[in-house]
This record gives C-alpha cells, sequence and structure tokens, in this order.
C-alpha cells in the first residue's frame, strides 16, 4: 500500500516544482515571482494579463496572541475554522480506520492491502478533475456521501467467496472516498483561511486531524469486541456530521482567496447578498499583489 502511494507521489519530487510567487517577493526575486504567476495563468487558462500587475510585498508584523485575539473580532473567520477543523477531525479518523483495519475485514492481506493502495491511488488522481467538474464543497460532499454510502452497504451479508464478501468491495470504495475527501480538505482549508493567518489554521487543523488518525486505528478493535455493524455504522455517522459541517462552509470555487480577516468578512456579506464573489481581492489594489 505504501509503495503503490510512493509511485504517484514521485513525479512531484522528480519534476520542478516552482516557488510560490509570494515566497519569490520576500526574497526580492520579482521576476521569478512573475514568471511563476505566467505559469499557473497559462495552467488554469486565464486570461489575466500578468505583465499588468505589479507586485509589492508588504510584511506583516502580528504575534501569535494577536492573531488569536482576530478570532474573536472576526466571528466568521473563528466559525470556518471550527467547522473546518472539526471535519479533519473526522476525515483523519475514519481515512486512518481503514488503512489500519484491513486485517479485520479479510483474511488475504497481501491482495486487500494491495487494493487499498491502489485505492488511494485512484483517490488522488481523481481529485483534481472531480474537483474541476463539482467546484471545492460538492465535491468534498459528494466523497463524504460516498463514505456513507458504502459503510451503509458494507453491513449487508452478501459473500463472494470463502474470502470475499461485498465489504470488503465497498469497503475499498468507502477508502477511495475517505481518501479524495482528505485532500479535497486540503484544498478547501487553504481557500477559506485569509493569508494571513493560514500558517495558524492549517496547524490547528493539522493538529486536530493527527489526533483523529491516532484514534482511527483503535476503532478497528471494535470489530472483535462488537457486531462488525457497530463501527460501519459509526464511520457512517461521522462522515454525516462531515457532511454537514461542509454545508455550513462557503464555496470557494471561482471565488478571491481571502488576504485578511476583513476580506473573509466581505466575502461572506457578499454571499448573503446573492453575489458569489462581490469582492475580487485579487484585483481590489488596481494589479497590486501585497
Amino acid at each position: 500500500s505504501s509503495g503503490i502511494n510512493a509511485e504517484y507521489g514521485l513525479p512531484f519530487f522528480i519534476l520542478p516544482v516552482p516557488e510560490s510567487p509570494r515566497f519569490s517577493l520576500i526574497k526580492g526575486k520579482k521576476d521569478e515571482a512573475l514568471k511563476t504567476l505566467k505559469l499557473m495563468a497559462t495552467m488554469s487558462n486565464s486570461d489575466v494579463c500578468v505583465e499588468n500587475f505589479e507586485l509589492v510585498y508588504e510584511e506583516r508584523n502580528q504575534s501569535y496572541l494577536e492573531q488569536l485575539k482576530d478570532f474573536k473580532l472576526y466571528p466568521t473567520m473563528l466559525s470556518e475554522s471550527v467547522l473546518s477543523t472539526v471535519t479533519w477531525f473526522i476525515v483523519a479518523l475514519i481515512s486512518y480506520s481503514y488503512q489500519f483495519g484491513w486485517s479485520k475485514i479479510g483474511s488475504d492481506l497481501h491482495s486487500i492491502y494491495f487494493f487499498a493502495g491502489l485505492g488511494d491511488g485512484i483517490a488522488y488522481s481523481t481529485s483534481v478533475p472531480v474537483c474541476k467538474f463539482l467546484g471545492r464543497k460538492k465535491a468534498t460532499i459528494f466523497y463524504f456521501c460516498l463514505v456513507i454510502a458504502m459503510n451503509l452497504l458494507a453491513m449487508l451479508d452478501v459473500p463472494f467467496s470463502d474470502d470475499w464478501s461485498l465489504e470488503h468491495f465497498v469497503s475499498m470504495i468507502g477508502n477511495i472516498g475517505a481518501s479524495s475527501a482528505f485532500v479535497m480538505m486540503y484544498l478547501y482549508s487553504t481557500e477559506l483561511a485569509p493569508t494571513s493567518h493560514r500558517g495558524m489554521i492549517l496547524c490547528t487543523c493539522n493538529s486536530f486531524a493527527r489526533v483523529g488518525s491516532f484514534i482511527g486505528p483503535y476503532t478497528s478493535l471494535l470489530y472483535g469486541l462488537t457486531d462488525r455493524r457497530v463501527p460501519l455504522a459509526m464511520f457512517a455517522a461521522l462522515a454525516l456530521i462531515a457532511c454537514v459541517m461542509v454545508w455550513f462552509l462557503p464555496d470557494t470555487t471561482g471565488r478571491s482567496v481571502p488576504e485578511t480577516p476583513g476580506d473573509v468578512e466581505k466575502l461572506r456579506e457578499g454571499l448573503k447578498k446573492g453575489v458569489a464573489n462581490s469582492v475580487v481581492i485579487a484585483n481590489k489594489n488596481n494589479g497590486h499583489l501585497a
């Protein structure tokens, strides 16, 4: 399983990946930042004329405590961060339960872990086109709904052979859904969080995800203590809770990425007024990239 996943991630280590434009600006490399922006515009089929951009780096000096105080001043950022954090915890718990629970489902460990790793590869490969087709929010909800459906189907007793049953196949599909949802939350949370607080918010989400990943493998012990339908029902219920959490988050598809907590509030106000992208943050400074 790990070997298959490593093969899918190998191109990211071999192929040259450019630095972010913001990092290049911090280092004083404006030409490199413009080159990266042109590459990003080409890859996204954008008609934005990057040559007209005036790149300016504005350093923000804000302590850790000052960032924490901002969550009280900007309730929208706080609510979105809490919803994202809980969702990260749930998706990590479910995902790692799958990764370390296959031995409780079947006896042929070699084939089970092979298909489990293959499922992860499928998840990582299909997340991008599904996200592009459905958008951030709908794609994330779709994957959680897939986890719910597969765990409910796994409760049925439908044996195919001595080693394989319906539970094996739908659990592998559920594993694809859980891994894809994990990938989506990385992208979704990054676009929800403002640039000024993104590091803190993502670190918090990852911390709660680590807690979920610690708990997840132990849930497989329920297979030996209770009826197998109990952990399956628990996973379905957790995925349903995650769906509800994502439902209350705004969709970031085609929306400007907020730079500050104030931008988060303005974007939410625009959504309430029925305007999906009423605040075009990327262009609000007449082509300046701060």
